[in-house]
């Protein structure tokens, strides 16, 4: 290392070693780990070249043939996605980093494949490091592979973003076919908003079909399509890793341009490091402020409706409310302790024995001694007389005292008490006024000691301790009345106390959160003073810095196999395709007769039984069966995403390319390829055009996504030019945006066609398919077109994307997966299922045992892509396990070449004729087996009918006679059931099974709500602090979870129309035993119940306001802590909470709609069945009656039980 660049590196090393200690120190955990990457950079001299993009893109085939060798397994299907990191070295090995343990070491040689299967856990797994000694890359350069950016796993999007910012360079790879792909808009822009150089490649070019589509124009669509997303890259190649000759391929400008970019490594890493040292500076900034506006959030939204300047105020407010209530309490205990000093002092001032009062009590003494006498005559009742005199004298001398020293300042003291406490006790007052001592002369003879005499100090002690007897009464008298009045006080103080305390309960969240708000902003600006801080580390400390990056790799644990994994083993168990060994699936038993000679048959049958009594119903029914059987026409269904190829596939079933095929998305409308008739020729196409209300519906779900609305179409037009101008769209919004925008377009030139028909030929026909601003106008085509499959009777509809942004494509879908013959859900080979596929798919997988025959069949389109024939079953058992973990078991599975199969020299390849043979064998067998044996049956029932005709014309009179006499006897048993027949057993099953049906409902949508959570709360939204990201990570939530529950809805309804049309066959097979009791001879017509007319189901939540969801944002303080802490989970489950009642509530409602739905259902078929047996009774008695009352032509009769029972 040169000097001059050793002391650059040192000085880079110091000020991220400073960062990396200041961001620790501060919390800010994840720009410390960047810091840390970054030093390892920067020590190393590193330049970085990272790939990104959706896992089919072909980034690791193309880091490959950068490289020049297999370095990176490259698959067409998605792994367990980890960041991969390549550089040439002294060494070959490869390293797993894991976040909580020591790095695994695995020396070479190694199987990739086993070190992918210690990288399963993503949340555990840092990285995967590989170095090569004898690499073509140059020193000092790592080339980066990322998890695609369509992972759902939390910890790869994070570790994709911790790493990207380290690159130098960064290159974001797109399949072909997927470029319009939302996702790649926002995450490039996203990319971009970083200060990232970036360059765009749209790869597997060699997909690209110039009679389709423009080379020069799909270039310009896509150099378009970023810009109105604000994506401006360094660059835009096209490349292909496949056909290094296919035109436009400039996979080696892309060679060159890193190798250019790799002799500028120096600078670059230079001037990257210096360019991510400002990044992380600015992003610890950001992490700063958004750390204390979450932590400062939920404060805010308690003092939402205080301003600023009021929070000190509130703050003294509450200190005054304290204080107040603390004197409140002190007063209540101190009054005690005051009235009772008060008393006190007053009994020890009162003078209850003045002079004259002792004298009264000395005069007393005298006349209780012993030698007190009064007179000489009749001197002892004078004596007592005088004594009792004396007493009495005292007594009421002394009470005048107590009156006026103690009762009446008791009085007043009470009352002044009274008045100063301003207590509102009438009866406490009055208490306090009659207040009294009471005693009586008893106490003063008592109070007199044993032998005492009438000295001068007995006097003293004796009235002294009768003045305190009289002052201990008078605080006896006190105390009851003090524990009144500290009651009175005590309610007068609880009123004001709980006055106080409310207010103060009022204002005391509030002030804590202006103190916790103080106490925020203070640690904030003690972090900000702390970063902002000048810190000069020491040689020593940079020293060891540097050697621990050096010996960053020295604690390793080195791979021993003899502790290997357990291996998994794969059992495809019932997931596992069922096709025989020409890729075919096994046929139903065939039958030795075709539809049309089964037609035939019964028509032969209808002519000979037509005209006969008793037969009429019979005849007709024969006839309708051999009208359906003869023009019998399938509806075969097409579905899948935009991008799935479903276009090219139908094009290759009709043997030539009908359909437009674009990488773009076309199918806008609903496609019927027909067959011709008279009215409509080959190659004429009938335009329905969508009714106004339609059109205005469509229209009015665009302008909501912009809070915008209108009545009318003309409003809306000039509505959209200021939406179009103000809306750059994110999302969701530029698809509505595009769809406004074709509108606008095309209002002027078809509006006026709205609710018509129009028929074009195939040149328009195509316009109105693949240009937007034609087919945003179109509701459905029906081309009507001659090929080999129309000639089947075959009509194949080729369905929107399941990722239709139009709301009414969902009821529409339901119903072709209920009504259509067969289902073909094409998928594209290198493409991972979308969610928009995932939940059409669940919902197949919902309603594929409620059909009696499997009906539906998937198909890998694009298997010419395939390396090899490894890799071909490779993809075919991921897409069959795929199937599986959406509820579709032993799907009939097919991998075909659409591209091939219109090759005539390819066809073979295109592996289209095994598909075909096999659904031409569903079609021939299955369907067609169904509808031959119900005519057999039918056949069967009429020559059993026509055999009893002639048992009974061949009987005699007598028995004649007796049959006539049974059968009017068993026509009134007849009448008596057909009376007690009724549909109320079956309404009662109806209701039971409803409450059953949605009770699992219920449990079945919020199974999958932790999975709706985790998509809807996703990192790549959720990149800052802002609360309409919440919101629109909860609208798309709720929308989910809505749509889920009424897509649970249709599959329910289906589930249920099917158990009622079995309870009505019950009902039938009940009603023949019971008249079969009666009258074994009677032969009924076969009974099916009529199809039920779908219902129509709104999404849950729909209109819902979802304000009270929001207290649930609490838990979301920063994006790190969200998604790594506890805090993601804490507001899934309290979302979780809020929801399941709106949802109980949304299937109570639906609850009482089916009820009644198909309550109706049930009675009308069941009046309908009803009709159709006594029908049947009638007819048969009315033959009966005919050949028993007459003679009748047997050989005729016989001669059609012979064509019978030869079928004819």
């Amino acid at each position: 290392m040169e000097n001059a660049s050793k002391v650059q590196t040192e000085t880079l090393l110091s000020e991220v070693y400073v960062l990396n200690k200041k961001f620790n120190q501060n919390g800010d955990i994840e720009r410390a780990e960047k810091a840390l990457l970054l030093s390892q950079k920067i020590f190393k001299g590193e330049f970085i070249a990272a790939f990104t993009g959706h896992f089919s893109a072909g980034k690791s085939t193309m880091i490959n043939k950068l490289l020049g060798e297999q370095v990176l397994p490259s698959s067409p299907i998605p792994t367990s996605a980890n960041l991969v990191k390549i550089r040439s070295g002294s060494e070959d090995y490869a390293m797993v980093h894991y976040r909580y343990r020591a790095p695994l070491l695995f020396p070479s040689p190694y199987d990739f494949k086993k070190i992918k299967e210690f990288c399963k856990n993503g949340e555990d797994v840092q990285s995967i490091e590989i170095e090569k000694n004898d690499s073509r890359i140059p020193k000092g350069v790592t080339v980066m592979d990322t998890p695609g950016v369509d992972s759902t796993d939390d910890a790869h999007r994070l570790s994709t973003e911790s790493a990207i910012h380290l690159a130098d360079i960064v290159f974001y790879v797109m399949d072909y076919n997927h470029v319009q792909s939302e996702l790649n808009f926002v995450y490039t822009k996203e990319l971009l908003k970083h200060g990232t150089e970036l360059y765009l490649i749209v790869n597997q070019i060699d997909k690209h079909r110039d009679e389709e589509l423009d080379f020069h124009d799909f270039k310009e669509s896509v150099i378009r399509s970023f810009e109105s997303w604000n994506v401006h890259p360094k660059g835009i190649f096209f490349t292909s890793t496949k056909d290094a000759q296919v035109l436009f391929n400039q996979f080696k400008e892309v060679q060159s341009l890193i190798s250019e970019k790799m002799k500028e490594k120096d600078a670059f890493v230079h001037r990257s490091a210096v360019a991510a040292i400002s990044r992380l500076k600015e992003e610890h900034e950001a992490w700063l402020k958004s750390e204390e506006e979450s932590r400062l959030s939920p404060l805010k939204e308690i003092l939402d409706s205080i301003p600023e300047t009021d929070y000190l105020t509130m703050l003294e407010k509450e200190g005054r409310l304290e204080a107040e209530l603390a004197q409140i309490k002190d007063n209540q205990e101190n009054w005690k302790g005051s009235i009772g000093k008060e008393i006190d002092v007053l009994l020890k001032n009162a003078y209850l024995l003045p002079f004259e009062t002792r004298s009264f009590a000395e005069a007393y003494l005298q006349s209780i001694q012993s030698d007190f006498k009064v007179g000489f005559l009749f001197g002892k009742k004078k004596t007592e007389d005088e004594r009792k005199a004396r007493l009495s004298a005292f007594y009421e001398s002394l009470k005048v005292q107590v009156q006026s020293q103690l009762e009446w300042h008791l009085r007043q003291l009470f009352t002044d008490q009274y008045n100063e406490l301003a207590l509102d006790v009438p009866s406490i007052l009055q208490q306090a006024q009659k207040i009294e001592v009471s005693f009586d002369e008893q106490l003063l003879k008592d109070m007199v000691k044993k032998g005492a005499g009438a000295t001068g100090d007995y006097v003293l002690n004796y009235t002294n301790d009768i003045a305190d007897a009289l002052k201990k009464k008078a605080k006896e008298a006190s105390v009851n009345l003090i524990e009144k009045y500290r009651e009175a006080i005590s309610d007068l103080g609880r009123a004001e106390e709980d006055r106080i305390s409310l207010e103060l309960e009022g204002i005391k969240e509030k002030a804590d959160a202006v103190r916790k708000m103080m106490k925020v902003s203070e640690q904030t600006a003690e972090k900000t003073a702390f970063f902002n801080q000048s810190i000069e580390p020491n040689d020593s400390e940079i020293q060891m810095y540097i050697s621990e990056l050096e010996n960053s790799h020295s604690n390793v644990e080195v791979y021993n196999p003899d502790n290997d994994l357990e291996e998994d083993t794969f059992d495809a168990g019932d997931g596992k395709a069922v096709q025989d060994d020409e890729g075919n699936a096994p046929a139903a038993s065939s039958h030795n007769i075709s539809v049309s000679e089964m037609a035939d048959k019964l028509r032969r049958a209808a002519a000979a039984v037509k005209g006969k009594v008793g037969f009429d119903k019979t005849a007709r029914l024969l006839m309708e069966k051999a009208d359906r059987l003869g023009n019998r026409a399938f509806t075969i269904s097409l579905f899948g995403a935009f991008s799935a190829g479903k276009s090219s596939f139908a094009n290759a079933l009709l043997g030539e390319k009908v359909l437009p095929v674009s990488p773009n998305p076309t199918t806008a409308s609903i496609n019927r390829i027909c067959p011709p008739t008279e009215e409509y020729v080959h190659g004429t196409a009938v335009v329905h055009f969508k009714s106004k209300e339609n059109m205005l519906a469509d229209i009015q779900q665009s302008l909501k996504m912009f809070g915008s609305a209108c009545s009318t179409l003309d409003e809306a037009v000039e509505k959209i030019p200021s939406i179009l101008k103000g809306n750059n769209g994110e999302g969701k919004e530029k698809v509505h945006l595009s769809f406004l925008d074709a509108f606008q377009k095309g209002y002027g030139q078809y509006g006026g066609r709205l609710g018509e028909i129009l028929s074009v030929d195939m040149d328009d026909f195509k316009g109105f398919v693949a240009n937007e601003r034609q087919s945003c106008f179109v509701e459905s085509i029906d081309l009507h077109y001659d090929s080999p499959l129309t000639r089947m009777g075959i009509t194949l509809v080729d369905t929107p994307g399941a990722d239709s942004i139009n709301a009414r494509h969902t009821g529409v879908s339901f119903e072709y997966i209920k009504n259509s013959d067969a289902i073909l859900f094409v998928t594209y080979y290198n493409h991972a299922f979308s969610k928009a596929d995932r939940e059409f798919l669940i919902q197949l997988g919902r309603v594929k045992d409620a059909f009696e025959l499997d009906k539906m069949f998937f198909i890998v389109n694009a298997i010419d892509l395939a390396e090899s024939e490894d890799e071909k079953e490779e993809v075919l058992n991921y897409v069959n396990d795929q199937l599986l973990t959406y509820g579709i078991r032993n799907p009939r599975l097919y991998g075909v070449s659409s591209l091939l199969a219109l090759q005539e020299s390819s066809i073979e390849q295109s592996k289209i004729q095994q598909f075909s043979r096999a659904f031409e064998s569903f079609l021939e067998h299955d369907l067609t087996a169904m509808a031959i044996d119900s005519a057999n049956r039918e056949l069967e029932k009429v020559a059993e009918r026509v055999n009893q005709i002639i048992l009974s014309s061949e009987k005699s009179i007598e028995e004649k006679e007796m049959n006539k006499r049974a059968l009017k006897e068993s026509l009134a048993a007849l009448m008596d059931v057909f009376s007690a027949a009724d549909s109320n057993d079956i309404l009662l099953r109806l209701e039971q099974e409803i409450s059953e049906l949605l009770h699992y409902v219920h449990q079945r949508v919020f199974f999958r709500f932790s999975d709706f959570f985790k998509e809807s709360f996703n990192p790549a939204l959720l990149q800052k602090n802002d609360r309409k990201l919440l919101e629109t990570a909860l609208n798309d939530l709720v929308s989910t979870l809505g749509f889920d529950f009424s897509q649970e809805m249709r599959a329910t309804a289906l589930r249920l129309e099917n158990k009622a049309k079995k309870w009505l066959i019950g009902q039938f097979d009940d009603l023949q035993h019971k008249t079969k009791r009666i009258n074994n001879e009677l032969v009924f017509n076969q009974y099916q119940p009529a199809d039920k007319a779908s219902m129509t189901f709104e999404d849950a939540f729909k209109g819902d306001d979802l304000a009270y969801l929001e207290k649930s944002f609490k838990y979301f303080k920063n994006p790190k802590s969200f998604f790594e802490k506890n805090e993601k989970k804490a507001m899934q489950e309290e979302l979780e909470g809020l929801l399941k009642p709106a949802a109980q509530n949304y299937l109570d409602e639906q609850k009482i709609k089916m009820e009644q739905s198909f309550g109706d259902y049930i009675n009308q078929q069941f009046n309908i069945l009803l009709d159709s047996v006594k029908e049947d009774c009638h007819d048969q008695y009315t033959a009966w009656e005919e050949v028993l009352s007459q003679d009748v032509d047997v050989s005729e009769w016989k001669e059609i039980r012979t064509a019978l029972e030869k079928r004819i």
